[in-house]
């Protein structure tokens, strides 16, 4: 069923950008060597089955914690494990198998099972997603009986599958749909509801995407799934954003979409969630779009997990020219300038941004054919030009002139500039609770709207730091006002809610 006119306050829509992926698929070939981070995902780190020295085979796995909410780490390679060390990955301290590969691509099927997954009883199909690996993903993991999330699978009440592209870059629809890709991913949907089967299924489509919408619709007869048309605003796809313009549920922020009995996952992760039901394949690869205008042709490629990051662009990127890369989105994604470092399970684009540091004199008064403009003072809001994104702020920090804008995007109803002026006063006590200032989705709409170049959003994370270095928070009377699940697990294993 297609439910109409479902949208949210604030949010900015990315129209007409360079950089954003075609349909064009590679294959990349099987790396010399691998890097595989023992936590990938939603859950805490696994414990390393391997030792240096040890041959393994793709799919296989190398890590598992079965006492800690946490999914398996699997090999993604045929290979020797080469050295098993620390490093620092996404801000964190953690273990990493490095294994040389040897070249071939087949992997070890999961599992021993030869019957079809609907032959299978939820606590043995359960097994199979939880030892593929494909538990991880999502933000609140897809729960079972084996720790794989903070709540089991029958207090699930909601499966909302994202599609709105409502990012800056995002993966094509129409190349994952391509083939039998619209089919396997509605079998993925029919092996998340056998073993979530008290769940509702809810599809939120790019209300442009009319023929995917159609084509979802047609093959969504006889299941009872809603679909939604949304307008691709960004950050529709955001937890908080998604959960109350679909359910028209109040979100308990500080908290995540479990504790509301609520598991969002995105297209990719449901086509995983077939490949290791159907064809007992683990989670060993990923489908990642490489983005941005310092690539010299944006296209999709699939990569084994663990590959690093200067194997997979190389020869790919503008020569002689200085980049910035960014894994996931320009707003919210982590920037690396270590290329030796892998992509795992959480990687769905790559953006190759250009490294702009020059001022620019009277920024404020050019035509601006390739910018972008909230406030729609540039050309290219009202013609067909292609926008450029770089790391340039295209003009100095200004002192804040009230405009509002901030305002008017935030997509949580706050007030980025009034949290700014408290904060960079360093004004830290109540006052910036009564302003909602934990209700910050770190969205970063605010410091890219502002046109006196003030980051807002920087700030008000400071804000936060300080608060919760205070132990002050809002989440004992969050918990007053919404019947949460899975709260004492999330503090039992250490998984933080924010």
């Amino acid at each position: 069923m297609i439910i109409k006119k479902r949208k949210f306050t604030g949010g900015y829509t990315f129209k007409n950008f360079k950089g954003v992926p075609s349909d064009k698929f590679i294959n990349l070939n099987i790396p010399e060597k691998v890097i595989i981070p023992l936590k990938q995902g939603f859950g805490n780190e696994v414990n390393a089955t391997v030792k240096k020295g040890d041959s393994v085979t793709a799919g296989q796995i190398i890590g598992i914690n079965d006492e800690s909410i946490s999914s398996p780490v699997h090999s993604t390679v045929n290979g020797t494990v080469e050295d098993i060390k620390k490093i620092e990955y996404s801000g964190k301290l953690i273990n990493i198998v490095v294994i040389k590969s040897d070249g071939t691509p087949d992997f070890k099927p999961g599992g021993a099972e030869t019957s079809g997954w609907k032959d299978l009883p939820e606590e043995k199909l359960e097994e199979v997603l939880y030892m593929a690996g494909v538990t991880s993903l999502g933000k609140s993991g897809i729960p079972t009986r084996y720790k794989s999330s903070a709540i089991l699978p029958d207090e699930v009440e909601h499966i909302i599958i994202d599609g709105v592209q409502s990012d800056i870059y995002n993966l094509s629809l129409s190349l994952l749909f391509a083939g039998e890709g619209l089919n396997q991913f509605m079998e993925g949907i029919d092996v998340l509801k056998s073993i979530m089967p008290r769940a509702s299924v809810h599809i939120a489509v790019n209300k442009y995407q009319k023929e995917i919408i159609k084509k979802i619709d047609e093959s969504a007869d006889n299941r009872e799934i809603n679909i939604y048309p949304l307008d691709p605003k960004y950050p529709q796809s955001y937890d908080e954003i998604i959960i109350p313009t679909i359910l028209k549920r109040e979100f308990p922020f500080g908290f995540k979409a479990l504790n509301m009995g609520v598991i969002v996952l995105d297209i990719q992760a449901v086509l995983h969630v077939y490949e290791a039901a159907v064809l007992k394949k683990p989670l060993i690869e990923r489908i990642i779009a490489l983005t941005g205008p310092g690539f010299t042709e944006n296209i999709h490629i699939k990569a084994r997990i663990g590959t690093q990051l200067d194997y997979l662009i190389k020869n790919r990127v503008r020569p002689d020219t200085p980049l910035r890369y960014i894994l996931n989105s320009p707003l919210w994604g982590d920037t690396v300038s270590d290329l030796s470092l892998p992509v795992d399970r959480t990687i769905s684009c790559i953006s190759s941004l250009i490294e702009d540091r020059e001022g620019e004199a009277f920024s404020f008064a050019r035509p601006g054919i390739s910018k972008d403009s909230y406030s729609k003072t540039f050309v290219a809001n009202y013609f067909p030009f292609k926008k450029t994104i770089d790391t340039n702020t295209h003009g100095e920090e200004r002192a804040c002139i009230f405009c509002n804008y901030c305002q008017d995007v935030c997509p949580s109803g706050l007030i980025p500039h009034l949290l700014y002026h408290y904060i960079e006063r360093d004004i830290i006590d109540d006052i910036l609770l009564r302003y909602r200032i934990f209700n910050c989705i770190d969205c970063n709409l605010c410091s890219y709207v502002c046109p006196s170049k003030i980051n807002p959003a920087m700030y008000i994370k400071q804000g936060r730091e300080k608060l919760i270095g205070m132990g002050i928070d809002q989440k004992e009377s969050v918990l007053k006002r919404f019947k949460l699940k899975g709260v004492d697990e999330n503090v039992k294993t250490g998984i933080k809610s924010k």
